[in-house]
């Protein structure tokens, strides 16, 4: 029986190839957008999952209190770490690491060449403690003190490969890091593409001591972490409460502003508030909006291939009428048709896996992440594929299968067959609504997506970004004596127009956060928290930074007076910027006066408000040039400056950015969401109007002789088309109805995670039901056509 049903699935389907290909081709697109988007969450959530304590594991993060919110941060003072094993014994483990970018690495060959490196990320000072918590196996080296000693270090594979030619001859050799000697003592194996941890370096944590005061509870620096493994029988809201009395014993007396509270280890991938070593996060809520979409592209294959299938109904009707005369019963027709779907669906999984295949690189390149076709085939894989494959056959051949095993004999050989398909006219439209419900709710979201990039490519950020240069030189004590020299080498550079020499540009990730106290303050929190941009004065006519009130400071080497921005003023309740002019205030522990106000500017992205910011000279901070160009001599330029950092830096490796390319990387997960959007609306429309395509093929052969009828009574070949159109433009207009509210709530809720944002006006609907129907018209336009201008004799024939 088996082999009958088969021959008889492979017959209808080589028998009606147009037919068969529309169908597959839908279910085709469905599968292969469900297998990706499945893949890509699977993989986000699986980020460190791979540790064994990690359900047990706690990022130490501060919660600052100022006098309007919570300000949130990653780093906490060096001691914490040390006296958290002390206070708490109950803890199963501590251990304290440290993030440092833009490592210059300098290695000597034997024969005496010097390698040079530049380790953008990857690089942390870390306590042995960190290799217990976390499961980055050492591969080769003393397991129990691999880092115990200052000035050693811990490569990856494939970091040390690259050092040293062959990971197996780097143990034991011997490298400078930022001037800093270091041996490599162990090995560690590449750690895997799924963690917020991307180690490519680490040194001991007790080589910081040298140049950092590890006892000292009133400084922070943001890159240093903490992380904590709590036993079984610990929660985090009891840890947290201990917290509390941890932070009144060693902190409020140097530092009230803040509290210490616990982060789980799984949270960290999802928080671009607080973001990651990695700095890729990727929010629940993005999670779920592409859950929602892969399922709702799945129905819609489905729902399409039920359309599809019902409307070709007629033509098997004469089979069916055969084989229920000859005696098979409707529980077998169903078995029968069934089988010819999950067939059917089974050549459509098979294509789209090839398919997904093929899409892999495009995925990766797109989201910037590193799917691989073995997970593809991963046992959790193959469980979804065949779960997918026995619920979509029996969605999609189910109510076919009814509807085709319901034909009655009699109604088949006396042609009367309209009646029972009339019966499920009204599920099938139905359908069809909830197809473009879909279509049009992402065709909106699109929309507005793309609408609000365009927003950030051209919202005006406070200061001018385009055709400047940000590159970095040793801010070392050699570094700095070769600022004045690297000033006048970069003037003498054709189409070079200004020159300044900072810390920070004026939108860069991370910052210098610290108090800011009117002296007449005796309270235990800060009247703001600000971002100290320490740079020259030529820094404002660089950047075009404009003074409401004031003038920009002199020029100096160390703090002495102060420009600060219009929040800043705000946060003071000073209610003229001019007011501010003379103020002294203390800001990093030190009094200066105000001398000018600045208008805000954006120094992050424009998700969040803009920031309180105090700028100020201080040379020995000084790490970035900053530099104007004209950009018709960019290639020019760049190959000069390099020259001038070699001959100035000879074991430094150039480097340089763009300010506005480090600008657009802000909104890199938004251009990643604007496309998607792009792709699955495309996709939606794709198999939505398959689904058009499969009712108008219904409504031609049901209405065929109402038509010939109209033509030979002299209705014109317009007035037919429009007839059949008009239903498809009246379901369309009810789908709209019901994505149009849909839309907007969701898009509002996403809206309203930026603090500078778009209005969600009536043109992004308008829009969409305009392209709706034309795309509609469109589809049903060719079939329509068809059938108005056919002859009249071959449909009235049997009459």
């Amino acid at each position: 029986m088996f082999k009958t049903y088969l021959r008889t699935a492979i017959r209808h389907l080589t028998r009606h190839k147009t037919n068969s290909i529309v169908n597959i081709a839908g279910l085709i697109v469905g599968f292969t957008a469900f297998l990706l988007i499945f893949l890509v969450i699977n993989f986000e959530n699986s980020f460190d999952d791979f540790h064994p304590n990690g359900k047990n594991i706690y990022r130490v993060v501060r919660a600052g209190k100022t006098r309007d919110e919570r300000d949130w941060r990653t780093g906490v003072p060096y001691p914490v770490t040390g006296a958290l094993r002390k206070d708490f014994p109950q803890l199963a483990n501590a251990a304290a690491i440290l993030s440092d970018n833009n490592i210059q690495v300098n290695i000597s060959t034997p024969g005496g060449a010097q390698k040079k490196f530049k380790e953008i990320d990857g690089v942390f000072f870390a306590e042995p403690s960190f290799l217990q918590m976390f499961s980055f196996p050492l591969i080769e080296g003393d397991s129990k003190s691999p880092i115990h000693e200052p000035n050693t270090v811990l490569l990856t594979k494939n970091t040390a490969a690259r050092y040293f030619g062959d990971w197996q001859k780097a143990m034991g050799q011997s490298f400078k890091m930022d001037g800093i000697t270091v041996k490599v003592t162990g090995i560690l194996d590449n750690p895997p593409v799924n963690t917020d941890f991307p180690i490519k370096v680490i040194i001991s944590y007790t080589t910081l001591e040298r140049y950092v005061d590890m006892n000292g509870w009133a400084g922070i620096d943001d890159a240093n972490y903490c992380f904590v493994q709590l036993r079984d029988n610990t929660s985090q809201s009891h840890f947290d409460q201990m917290l509390t009395g941890f932070t009144d014993k060693h902190i409020k007396s140097v530092n009230p502003g803040y509290d210490l509270v616990l982060q789980p280890l799984k949270e960290i991938h999802y928080d671009h508030r607080l973001g990651n070593f990695a700095g890729h996060t990727f929010g629940k809520d993005l999670t779920l909006a592409l859950s929602l979409i892969s399922i709702f592209l799945l129905i819609i294959a489905c729902v399409n291939f039920i359309n599809l299938t019902t409307a070709q109904a007629v033509r098997r009707a004469r089979e069916v009428g055969v084989r229920k005369t000859l005696g098979s019963n409707r529980g077998q027709l169903i078995i029968q048709f069934l089988g010819e779907t999950s067939i059917t669906t089974l050549l459509a999984l098979i294509v789209s896996l090839l398919l997904a295949i093929t899409c892999l690189p495009l995925v990766n390149d797109l989201l910037d992440i590193h799917l691989s076709v073995s997970q593809l085939f991963s046992i959790k894989m193959i469980f979804v594929v065949l779960a997918t494959l026995a619920l979509v056959s029996f969605l999609s051949g189910f109510y076919p299968a009814l509807v085709l095993s319901g034909f009655r004999p009699i109604n088949v050989l006396k042609s009367a067959i309209a009646a029972d398909q009339q019966k499920g006219a009204f599920f099938r439209r139905g359908l069809v609504v909830f197809q473009f419900v879909i279509a049009q709710t992402l065709i909106i979201g699109t929309l507005v997506v793309a609408a609000q990039m365009d927003y950030f490519r051209n919202a005006d950020l406070g200061f001018k970004k385009d055709a400047i240069i940000a590159a970095n030189f040793p801010h070392d004590s050699l570094g700095l004596t070769k600022m004045d020299h690297l000033r006048d080498e970069l003037y003498k550079t054709v189409g070079v127009d200004n020159v300044s020499f900072s810390t920070f540009t004026p939108a860069a990730p991370g910052g210098w956060a610290t108090d800011l106290r009117l002296p007449a303050n005796n309270t235990n929190v800060p009247d703001e928290i600000v971002q100290m941009k320490p740079a020259d004065s030529n820094y404002f006519n660089l950047y075009g930074l404009q003074l409401v009130a004031g003038r920009k400071y002199f020029a100096g080497d160390t703090i002495r007076e102060l420009v600060v921005n219009e929040t800043v003023i705000r946060g003071l309740h000073i209610p003229d910027p001019k007011d501010a002019i003379g103020k002294i205030v203390n800001v990093n522990g030190r009094l200066s006066p105000i001398v000018g106000v600045v208008k805000d500017f954006h120094t992050n992205s424009l998700r969040d408000p803009i920031l309180s910011v105090v700028l100020t000279p201080m040379r020995n901070s000084y790490g970035t040039v900053n530099v104007k160009i004209d950009l018709t001599k960019a290639k020019s330029i760049t190959a000069r400056m390099e020259a001038i950092w070699n001959n100035s830096f000879p074991d430094y490796v150039f480097e340089y950015s763009f300010i506005d390319q480090n600008i657009a990387n802000f909104y890199k997960q938004e251009n990643q969401l604007s496309q998607l959007y792009k792709i699955f609306a495309g996709i939606a429309i794709f198999i939505s109007c398959l689904g058009l395509f499969g009712l108008i093929s219904f409504m031609a052969v049901q209405r065929k002789k109402e038509i010939g009828i109209r033509k030979v009574l002299g209705a014109p070949v317009p007035h037919i088309v429009a007839m059949l159109s008009k239903e498809f433009a009246l379901l369309i207009v009810l789908a709209f109805l019901i994505a149009a509210p849909l839309a907007w709530y969701y898009m509002h809720q996403w809206l309203q995670q930026y603090t500078y944002r778009i209005t969600l006006g009536a043109g992004f609907f308008l829009l969409t039901i305009l392209s709706s129907l034309c795309i509609a018209c469109l589809t049903v336009g060719y079939t329509a056509i068809k059938a108005a201008r056919a002859n009249p004799v071959n449909s009235l024939r049997t009459e």
